[in-house]
């Protein structure tokens, strides 16, 4: 028989059910909650917008921890004014007294929410005795500024993510996981804007707090540390952070267009413009310059020069044509053949054609100041046109008119290589000051390629009375050139060491790097893992990784033909 009280339970349960008061026995199981699936992007971005979003949602987010945080608080003030108004009605023993400096002893290293729970335990069974600790601390507004400094170091990693899948070795333009924020404290304390530090009372200490501050309230999550020498990383909350998923480029929707002429693409040359603005402003430019170009070749009794005929046919390379030379008569009579007519040459010059030119030889030269016939003023031209042709690289970024190349070679061939007397100097003395123009123009090409250095125009630049620093001129550098001490064996023997140490350690990069190059190819290893283990582990070949990663490709896609 069943049990009646039993089955009164059972009725009275069954009623309720009916009435909605209970809720059934599925309903007291917990619901099976599906994992959230982390967004993927293809080349995440920070846009105005998203910053903005962002702090919304940040003011929000701090507002109601704070508001926890206080109530948490305030449950702990109260328990800790009970406490201390039990101690207050009573006198402590010394039993008493040791055993809760036994206490504090033992429990202090715990975190405030262990230790308040181990108070709960003690108090129960001794009385109220030890007080609380406080928990948390609330978010304060200046944590705001360095929320905002790790957003901002966030965008730029992600701008080096969105350039190293893009370049066209890799072209990765498909959905990933988000990385996390690689945070160097040092890169967000010399952050600047406008000249001036975002950040500058702040130090690496008070990164930390604040870093840390950031994680109690649940704005940062996932702290992973990986030792001094590499940058922690940590992931923005998902409620917090707001994100744009700049999608696949245009350049990459183009790569494969046909080559049948009525479906390929027409776009015009970005450095031709057909407009008429432009055309007539092309025209006109530098016209008070080339009014005063010379527009003729002067022939004068005291020249070797013969005359030439406007628009004859010029040879560039005269260093090429001294191999037939017989004797130094017909070797000097080459040099001069070679001379350019002036107007022609500052064509040659504005046009670019002479950027790859490389000076006449120095054997040529000596011979021709020492035994050569050529009159000094046609040796003086050809000093002064070599020149001008070497230093023709380094105006190609600017837009200079032939004029202005006119005007730079009359100032030199009236000024230039003269002694104090304002004579022409000496064939020998002219090749001395011909060499050091050129070893000061190769100085100034290497200051350009490292420095990013912008010269003035031509006859700015090659002023004779221009010597001062201010004027970033020729005399200037030619009057403060150096020539560089030549190296010791033991410099040398230096300098060989630590290129050979350097190539052992790319070897050594190269080998541990390509297997998980090839980990990568076969879809076996997250491109973000390679990246990280490359720039680490082998930080020779980390600059070079996506020619590397295309390289291993081919040399794959050949195995398998094979």
């Amino acid at each position: 028989m069943s049990n009646p009280k039993s089955i009164g339970s059972i009725l009275t349960n069954n009623i309720l059910k009916l009435n909605g008061l209970q809720p059934s026995a599925n309903n007291n199981l917990p619901e099976k909650q599906e994992e959230a699936v982390p967004q993927q992007f293809i080349h995440p971005i920070l846009t105005p917008e998203d910053f903005k979003q962002t702090k919304i949602n940040y003011n929000k987010h701090i507002e109601a921890y704070n508001k926890k945080v206080d109530l948490e608080n305030f449950k702990i003030n109260g328990y800790n004014t009970r406490v201390i108004a039990h101690c207050r009605s009573f006198k402590k023993t010394r039993d008493m007294r040791i055993r809760e400096m036994v206490f504090k002893e033992k429990y202090a290293d715990l975190d405030p929410e262990n230790y308040n729970l181990e108070v709960e335990k003690y108090n129960q069974e001794h009385g109220l005795h030890i007080r609380k600790k406080v928990t948390r601390q609330k978010v304060k507004t200046a944590t705001r500024e360095f929320f905002m400094a790790f957003l901002f170091q966030y965008n730029a990693q992600l701008f080096n993510r969105k350039k190293f899948r893009s370049s066209p070795e890799i072209g990765v333009h498909v959905p990933g996981s988000l990385p996390k924020l690689e945070l160097y404290p040092n890169k967000v304390l010399d952050s600047e804007y406008e000249g001036a530090k975002n950040l500058a009372t702040a130090t690496v200490e008070t990164i930390r707090n604040h870093r840390e501050r950031l994680e109690e309230a649940g704005v940062l999550t996932g702290y992973e540390y990986h030792g001094s020498s590499r940058p922690l990383k940590i992931a923005f909350n998902v409620d917090v952070l707001s994100i744009t998923d700049n999608g696949k480029p245009k350049s990459a929707a183009n790569e494969n267009q046909s080559l049948m002429e009525g479906q390929t693409k027409k776009v015009r040359h970005n450095n031709v413009s057909s407009s008429d603005h432009t055309l007539e402003y092309t025209k006109k430019r530098d016209k008070g310059v080339a009014a005063n170009a010379s527009t003729h070749k002067d022939c004068t009794g005291t020249s070797t020069r013969p005359p030439r005929k406007q628009g004859e046919k010029i040879n560039d390379a005269p260093a090429k044509n001294f191999a037939g030379a017989k004797n130094q008569n017909e070797l000097s009579q080459v040099l001069i053949e070679n001379l350019e007519d002036r107007t022609e040459l500052s064509q040659d010059l504005s046009s670019g054609k002479h950027d790859n030119y490389k000076p006449l030889d120095l054997a040529i030269a000596k011979q021709e100041a020492y035994y050569g016939t050529m009159h000094p003023a046609d040796f003086k031209e050809l000093a002064i046109q070599d020149i001008f042709k070497f230093s023709s690289s380094i105006f190609k970024e600017l837009d200079v008119h032939p004029g202005v190349w006119q005007n730079a070679f009359k100032m030199w061939m009236a000024e230039k290589f003269k002694n104090f007397n304002g004579q022409l100097l000496k064939k020998d003395h002219l090749l001395e000051k011909w060499q050091r123009s050129i070893d000061v123009l190769r100085a100034a090409k290497r200051f350009q390629k490292k420095k990013g250095w912008v010269p003035t125009y031509p006859s700015l630049y090659f002023d004779p009375l221009r010597k001062e620093k201010c004027h970033n001129s020729f005399e200037y550098a030619f009057k403060n050139f150096r020539i560089e001490a030549a190296e010791t064996p033991e410099e040398e023997y230096q300098k060989r060491k630590i290129n050979a140490n350097r190539s052992a350690r790319w070897n050594s990069d190269l080998e541990k790097a390509r297997p998980k190059i090839r980990k990568y190819l076969r879809d076996q290893l997250d491109l973000q893992v390679l990246m990280d283990y490359v720039k680490y582990n082998c930080p020779e070949v980390y600059k070079n990784l996506p020619k590397l990663i295309r390289q291993e490709k081919e040399l794959l896609i050949q195995q398998s033909n094979a």
